[in-house]
């Protein structure tokens, strides 16, 4: 039984910090844990782990970009019970190092191949060595086998994406940030993956706790990987993901229900009421998803039921939903290194600029220069600073700024810019090209608009 005395708890500090179950993280409301899942659980899992939210926190639960969950307004003591009251529940909880694949892996139609076997591997072999003690704490490894589900847009040091080449899969080797930034290395066969992802994790735990995928070159990557990388000037044929959001096959005639709480958060309450109502409809298991999203399995006919319910209590359960668009962190008073309240202006952005949110960008909303919410470029980047909101166009929180609004003109300057697209929208026109087409400059000139 672990006590608060003992117990390792993380000041809240620059992005790179990273919160677990066992070393829970001080940050604005309290002490913040966070646990990942291997596998489903079932609805009355989550409905137990809702009531130790209410139990031991504030009753918030964020959802995070890769599927986490996150326990808020703990205490140091509390943070302890919520860990001993978890581990009792005996649920399948990542532990070691993240590699990450879709939670789809192994069931979903449109895949090219099953990341989940390579996945297990590497963790098999990452503990065998207990890399996860030498390794960065924010150390990450995605597999991606394609499918539905997005992966490109999360951050990762060693990325596995499958492909075909010639008629046959190969897995894409890439290091070092988002999808679209990362070095592409070369491919590998099917049955040398694994070897060539520890081969790299061991050359980086040897750097120490503060090597990452991106300190890595083509020439050092090839060094280590030697044959086992195979050089293609073919791009290889890869598979169009969609949105986590609504239903979609899940295998053996079982439905997934893809349902996002509004901003990545949910009440303990709502969310164990949403489970409840799942096990009446014979749901019969869940599991956290990437985008900050929900997956409920079971038949179509439950699926469809859990989705009108969610709905209807204010859940997005579709990609059309202007609040899908928009990337925002839990900012004032969740957490202590924000300027402001995120939520109340993406709420207003979410009416104020509905016909704009039409899922060919994002919009992020970051209550510091982090930008935790949304690590990548986005066409448009707001974030929080002593001085006022800071804007960039086409980069990200913590790019250098394009323009700083006074707090008080944040709403205003967001309608500017609804006008200012309004009227210059053309038929057909997607919102991204339209920003495009307009230009940092006019942007800016509409956002920082005396408004005399």
């Amino acid at each position: 039984m672990r006590t608060a005395p003992s117990d390792p708890v993380q000041p809240f500090g620059r992005r790179g910090t990273c919160p677990a179950l066992s070393t829970p993280m001080l940050t604005g409301d309290g002490y913040l844990s966070r646990i990942a899942f291997e596998a489903d659980i079932a609805p009355h899992d989550m409905m137990a782990l809702c009531e130790l939210a209410e139990q031991h926190g504030n009753g918030l639960i964020d959802i995070t970009a890769r599927g986490s969950l996150q326990f808020r307004g703990l205490t140091r003591e509390s943070a302890c019970d919520l860990e001993n009251d978890v581990l009792a529940l005996a649920l399948p909880l990542r532990d070691g190092l993240a590699v990450e694949t879709s939670p789809l892996s192994g069931r979903d139609d449109r895949e090219i191949a099953d990341g989940g076997s390579v996945a297990g591997g590497i963790r098999r072999e990452a503990a065998a060595l207990a890399l996860h003690e030498k390794l960065a704490a924010k150390m990450s490894v995605i597999v991606d086998g394609g499918g539905r589900l997005r992966m490109g847009d999360l951050l990762a040091d060693i990325r596995l994406k499958a492909m075909r080449l010639d008629h046959r899969v190969f897995w894409q080797l890439l290091v070092g940030g988002p999808e679209s930034k990362a070095l592409r290395a070369g491919f590998v066969e099917a049955g040398k993956t694994a070897d060539v992802v520890l081969l790299l994790l061991v050359h980086l735990a040897g750097k120490g706790p503060l090597a990452r995928g991106r300190d890595l070159d083509l020439r050092t990557i090839k060094a280590i990987c030697g044959d086992r990388l195979v050089d293609s000037e073919s791009q290889g044929e890869t598979s169009a993901p969609s949105s986590p959001l609504g239903l979609m096959a899940a295998g053996n005639g079982t439905f997934a229900a893809g349902i996002t709480p509004a901003f990545a958060q949910v009440r303990a309450s709502d969310l164990s009421r949403l489970c409840g109502l799942a096990r009446g409809f014979d749901i019969e298991t869940l599991r956290p998803s990437l985008n900050h999203s929900l997956l409920f399995f079971g038949s179509r006919d439950a699926c469809d039921a859990l989705m009108q319910t969610a709905d209807s209590a204010g859940f997005i359960t579709r990609a059309g939903d202007a609040r899908s668009s928009i990337a925002v962190c839990p900012g004032t008073p969740g957490c202590a290194s924000a300027f402001f309240p995120t939520h109340d202006l993406a709420a207003f952005a979410s009416r104020e600029l509905a016909s704009m949110l039409d899922g060919s960008f994002t919009l992020h909303l970051s209550g510091c220069g982090k930008g935790c919410a949304h690590p990548a470029p986005s066409l448009l980047a707001f974030s929080g600073t002593a001085d006022g909101l800071a804007f960039s166009f086409s980069g990200r929180a913590c790019d250098p700024q394009d323009g700083i609004l006074p707090f008080e003109q944040q709403r205003t300057a967001l309608s500017r810019l609804a006008r200012l697209c309004e009227k210059e929208h053309k038929p057909g026109e997607n919102a991204a090209d339209l920003l495009a087409r307009l230009g940092k400059e006019a942007i800016v000139a509409a956002l920082r608009q005396d408004d005399r």
